[in-house]
Order: structure tokens, then C-alpha cells, then sequence
């Protein structure tokens, strides 16, 4: 499937689910925005949701370096990198907000192994700002986390800065400049 058709499976994927949304909205980073995407809603439409899963395979396959395990960021990414894993045959390795302060106290579920690739996985990204916290503790744990997939890139000016700065490649299906011009 080419990029183009991508793209429009994912405009009628938020149009099906009502992910976009339009108002006043604050988001995680604290910054205002008259729109919202809405990514937790999809895994409640069954169809959609699958179909969204092999637009991301199917770009993984083709884009992504060799990779050796999936961790979506809590929580948003839980159930797309789950199912993402599944379907590339990787392991899925959860990582925990913060330390369980019992039992083996661990940060990640799953034995990570020292200079392991892992693919980062999340809905969207906006300022980077809650992917910085995943990139350090996998890192941390001796993974190595050189690419991270989103399905889409809401980011006002762009990648090239917050990869540049975290060593990390950011893979996308759509930005949010061509979903709002569709949305018109």
C-alpha cells in the first residue's frame, strides 16, 4: 500500500472512530490546541482499529531497522504496541511509569537483553515531551532505542530537533497538517 492510500485509510479511520475532535483542549505538554486526536477511542472499534494496526505493519516492515521487541509508552501506546508486537512476531516489553516498590522492583516486564533493539511505540507526538521519559529508562535498562514509530506527527515545527537531541529516529504515518486540510 502506497503512502497516499495510507493516509486516507487513516482520515476515514478518525472519521469512523470520532478520534478528532474540535474545541478548546489542553494538552499533555500543557499547550493549548483547538483540536484534539483522540487515539485511546480506537481500539473500541474493533475493525478500525486492525485496519490501523497493518497500516503501522506494513510501514514497520518496510521503514523501521531490524527490531528485536516493542515497548508502547504507558498508557495510550499499551494496546497498539501490543498488537503491533503480535503481528511483527516480536517480544512486547512493558514499561511501567515508575518502579513497582515490591517484588522484583523492576522498571520494565520482560528480560531485556544489554544492546537490544527496541521500537518505540506511541499514538502521537506533540512536544516529545512524554516520549523523553521511555527513550531514558529503556536506555537505562541497556536497550538500545534508535527508532520510535507514531501514528501521527502533531509536532508544530517538525522532528528533526527532538531527534537530533534524543539519538532517535521518529517514524510516522500522517502529519496533523494533513489531516486538519483534509478536515476542512
Amino acid at each position: 500500500m502506497n503512502d497516499e492510500s495510507a493516509k486516507e485509510s487513516i482520515f476515514e479511520i478518525l472519521e469512523k472512530t470520532g478520534a478528532l475532535k474540535f474545541g478548546e483542549f489542553t494538552l499533555a505538554s500543557g499547550a493549548k490546541s483547538k483540536y484534539y486526536i483522540d487515539m485511546r477511542i480506537i481500539p473500541n472499534f474493533p475493525e478500525e482499529f486492525n485496519d490501523l494496526i497493518d497500516e503501522a505493519v506494513s510501514y514497520i516492515q518496510t521503514h523501521c531497522s531490524e527490531i528485536e521487541g516493542i515497548v508502547g509508552i504507558p498508557l495510550a501506546a499499551i494496546p497498539f504496541g501490543t498488537l503491533l508486537a503480535y503481528k511483527l512476531n516480536k517480544p512486547y516489553y512493558i514499561l511501567r511509569k515508575e518502579p513497582k516498590d515490591h517484588g522484583l522492583k523492576k522498571m520494565v516486564e520482560g528480560e531485556l537483553k544489554p544492546g537490544q533493539k527496541i521500537l518505540l511505540i506511541d499514538d502521537l507526538i506533540s512536544s516529545g515531551f512524554s516520549k523523553v521519559f521511555a527513550i531514558n529508562a529503556l536506555r537505562e535498562e541497556g536497550a538500545e532505542v534508535a527508532e520510535m514509530f507514531v501514528f501521527i506527527d502533531r509536532t508544530p515545527e517538525g522532528l528533526a530537533e527532538f531527534e537530533k537531541e534524543y539519538s532517535i529516529k521518529v517514524h510516522y504515518l500522517v502529519n496533523v497538517k494533513e489531516i486538519l486540510e483534509r478536515a476542512k
